[in-house]
């Protein structure tokens, strides 16, 4: 009897395993700057739960002689990560941006939501100091096969002829990868959109033997105020623009994501109907 073997979702309902948005600002904050909005932000984190992570900062350089040697640590300014006792979700402060990572994620809403509620309010106070230059949002989704590389079938999870995905990497029968990038203009913005496909065995339960598995990386990096794509005010690159931006971004990486995979599978974690591909933004 032959089984019909076909790829799961890392999840139940949906694929994704990690998901993050961050904001770019510059110039950088100043390290006194920032140690005053550190202060201020820590302790709004921990009343929600959120414990800070000590990091280490290791630098080296390479000396006359040709050697490595190692750097003292900058004073000031480093990366600062706050996160639930369950790593579940992190906030990583520099003096260069805000990132929110969660590998919980359940929908669009409660991540956006947690945007909202986390990082909005330390956001409000950075911009009093330095400018927002980008928005971008990352979807890291993982199919699982139940099989073996004898019995390997990529054509049942992407698209066949997907402009995604490199063709001739597309043809090998085990691991591969086909990692892409490139600019358009969205809007008023420079929009760089990163797409990576890899094919690699893990190990997703310890109780359950290594499997090969189908990542898909898809990221959006809004950028304001580039020259030849267009101008932004300052004073309009604040709060409501980066949920705006973020919504935005949301639907396009769905979109990008139905480009790439099977109607099936779109239809199994819930996509909606893509657009098609030479529509214009």
């Amino acid at each position: 009897m032959t089984v019909d073997l076909q790829f799961a979702p890392v999840f139940p309902r949906h694929a994704i395993e990690h998901c993050a948005a961050s904001v770019a600002f510059s110039p950088s904050v100043p390290n006194k700057a920032f140690e005053r909005l550190i202060a201020a932000a820590a302790p709004r984190l921990v009343s929600a739960g959120y414990l800070f992570q000590p990091t280490l900062a290791i630098g080296f350089t390479l000396g006359p002689d040709g050697k490595m040697a190692s750097m003292d640590p900058p004073a000031g300014g480093g990366p600062q990560v706050y996160s639930l006792p369950d790593q579940s979700a992190a906030l990583t402060i520099s003096t260069d941006g805000l990132a929110w990572a969660t590998s919980s994620y359940v929908r669009w809403q409660p991540f956006v939501g947690a945007v909202e509620k986390h990082v909005l309010p330390i956001l409000r106070e950075f911009i009093n100091t330095v400018s927002i230059v980008a928005v971008k949002l990352e979807y890291w989704d993982r199919f699982l096969w139940p099989g073996t590389w004898n019995d390997f079938d990529v054509s049942k999870l992407l698209r066949a002829g997907s402009t995604f995905v490199a063709q001739e990497a597309a043809t090998r029968t085990k691991q591969w990868h086909s990692h892409s990038g490139w600019f358009d203009k969205e809007g008023s913005f420079r929009r760089l959109t990163n797409v990576n496909v890899d094919l690699a065995e893990i190990i997703f339960d310890s109780t359950i033997a290594s499997r090969p598995s189908v990542g898909i990386y898809s990221a959006m990096t809004d950028q304001a105020n580039v020259p030849e794509y267009g101008k932004n005010d300052i004073s309009s690159l604040n709060e409501g623009f980066v949920i705006d931006r973020l919504e935005h971004q949301h639907l396009a990486l769905k979109d990008v994501l139905g480009h790439i995979i099977t109607d099936e599978m779109a239809t199994r974690i819930g996509l909606n109907p893509r657009k098609s591909q030479n529509a214009s933004a």
